[in-house]
């Protein structure tokens, strides 16, 4: 089964499921109705999730349990990652259409942290591609994806926390409770790597 998903093939069959997650609950949206799209909204991020915690535990993973299915996670990775950047056309597509339709009605803070995970995100699309990374430092290009990984890890923490904190809500709560699992798990990777003796893993 990894052999056939892999690469371009790995990163068109992410993005068609999510694709196909995202269209299966555009029927039923009133897109007159601001919480509607909201929710709409919200279930482009929860359909892309699973991609960026993959991508985000990838390194971690094969150093904690180093197998068959955590190599071949690394090795995909890069396909992933963009699977994730591409599931989140459908995020920004209807951003765009909540703007256009009821306007701005994030405050500064909100709105800054969104276009600084914007910015982050295209800026790791388009230095995962050969021709663009040929032209970085190495040191840069790690730099830049490390602090990018970070940086979308934080975003919907950060968001998924504050509608916690303010509506008590399940399914917010259970958003939290798997990033910060991720988190911690990343963490016990890299701590994994640097006692003496272990065997560090490529990625």
């Amino acid at each position: 089964m990894t052999t056939v998903f892999r690469s371009w093939r790995l990163f068109w069959s992410l993005f068609a499921a999510m694709s196909i997650a995202v269209c299966a609950g555009i029927p039923g949206v009133d897109f007159r109705s601001d919480r509607a799209v909201e929710a709409l909204i919200l279930r482009t991020i929860l359909c892309a999730l699973p991609c960026l915690i993959a991508a985000f535990l990838a390194s971690s993973l094969v150093r904690l349990w180093p197998g068959r299915a955590t190599r071949w996670l690394v090795s995909n990775r890069r396909y992933v990652g963009l699977a994730f950047a591409a599931g989140m056309l459908w995020h920004f597509a209807f951003v765009g259409y909540f703007f256009y339709q009821f306007g701005n009605r994030l405050n500064a803070r909100d709105l800054t942290l969104d276009l600084i995970g914007l910015l982050f995100l295209l800026a790791m699309t388009a230095t995962s591609f050969a021709p663009v990374r040929r032209k970085m430092p190495p040191a840069h290009w790690h730099r830049l994806h490390k602090a990018g990984i970070y940086a979308l890890w934080f975003l919907p923490t950060f968001f998924f926390l504050d509608d916690l904190l303010r509506d008590r809500d399940l399914l917010s709560g259970a958003a939290v409770g798997l990033l910060v699992a991720a988190l911690v798990l990343r963490i016990a990777g890299r701590v994994l790597v640097s006692r003496p003796g272990s065997v560090a893993q490529a990625g």
